[in-house]
């Protein structure tokens, strides 16, 4: 995937592609905008993702004093700070339509990062707010938010979900993120498994498999 020096390079890697591009079609039935869902960590990441979320939107709203333009710029600064794209951007790049959610495409680990972003400084806005006893500024939230996303536990699992994501949407979807382009590598045979293999299941397979499973919890 990295080949792309020559004109020769750059024909064996789209035909490389194109191969590869036509398996997932065969796999998933024509399409790869919902391939992260193969998975078999997306649906308990999703389920916990929705959550986390409640708990960042519950704090905006509770601790910060910004009319319902904060919703998308502070989820823009989440976005952007792990893997450097707006919302806007990373529609355009996968080519979404207006209907699709963005984050019905992530992958598991980006799922999981973006939660724990947003239920971290939800409570870094709980604890501020606390101590100043009203709602705070946009500027106060700015300043919280610097602080919060530059320390440095953040590195290498922002560096790792990067490296996923760009080299994933490369190789399954064809699809370039132009800022993430040095965290591109090579996808092993482990990942085609997991997207392709045996144990990649379509989400509405997984949906059915977990409600046989509470259905068979209730029955005991």
């Amino acid at each position: 995937m990295l080949i792309t020096e020559s004109e020769r390079a750059r024909l064996l890697r789209q035909m490389m592609l194109d191969i590869v591009i036509d398996t997932i079609n065969q796999r998933t039935g024509g399409g790869t905008k919902y391939i992260n869902q193969r998975d078999e960590d997306f649906l308990v990441s999703a389920f916990q993702e929705e959550n986390y979320r409640k708990e960042f939107t519950d704090a905006l709203k509770n601790f910060v004093d910004m009319g319902n333009f904060k919703y998308p710029i502070y989820t823009d600064k989440i976005y952007v700070s792990i893997f450097r794209e707006k919302a806007k951007e990373y529609r355009k790049i996968l080519r979404l339509h207006d209907k699709d959610r963005v984050r019905d495409t992530f992958y598991s680990e980006i799922l999981d990062l973006v939660s724990a972003y947003e239920y971290g400084f939800a409570k870094v806005l709980e604890d501020a707010f606390t101590r100043k006893g009203k709602k705070l500024t946009s500027w106060e939230v700015d300043k919280l938010f610097l602080a919060f996303e530059t320390q440095a536990h953040w590195k290498p699992l922002i560096e790792k979900a990067r490296s996923k994501m760009a080299s994933r949407d490369l190789a399954f979807r064809d699809a370039l993120h132009a800022q993430l382009k040095g965290y591109i590598v090579p996808l092993d045979a482990a990942e085609f498994e997991r997207f392709l293999g045996e144990k990649s299941k379509e989400l509405q397979e997984r949906l059915e498999d977990a409600k046989d499973v509470m259905k068979r919890l209730k029955d005991r």
